[in-house]
């Protein structure tokens, strides 16, 4: 039986944190979905412009053996039209993504809808 797990994040220069996030995520499910977050997402919420674009960060994403589907987020900030599109059975988050956690769990008390959300501690 097929299990998808949907994570966010914005994948600037892929290090060993982000291929332990992933593969963490991965190991909890047969297909990983990843979002990539636009690059006006990132100059909001953390303050700067990602090094690479959200294409390439799409691309470099995409790369990787163990992720099975790509999408950009949304375009309008906690949409999470991806959630929609893409009906993962688990949401994985990382450790510092208590701002997105609290959107997600507002966002889908709105729909009526519940989806587990799992947290990966930091390595």
């Amino acid at each position: 039986m097929r299990k998808k797990v949907l994570v966010f994040g914005t994948f600037d220069d892929i290090h060993p944190g982000h291929e332990f996030f992933l593969r963490s995520a991965k190991s909890r499910g047969t297909d990983l979905i990843v979002g990539v977050a636009r690059d006006i997402h990132v100059v909001a919420l953390k303050g700067h412009k990602p090094r690479s674009s959200e294409n390439k960060r799409l691309e470099n994403i995409q790369k990787l053996p163990y992720v099975d589907q790509t999408f950009l987020c949304d375009e309008i900030l906690n949409t999470f039209e991806i959630i929609q599109i893409s009906e993962p059975d688990t949401i994985i988050l990382g450790h510092d993504q208590v701002e997105l956690e609290k959107s997600l769990i507002t966002w889908m008390s709105e729909k009526d809808l519940y989806i587990p959300i799992v947290r990966i501690k930091k390595i």
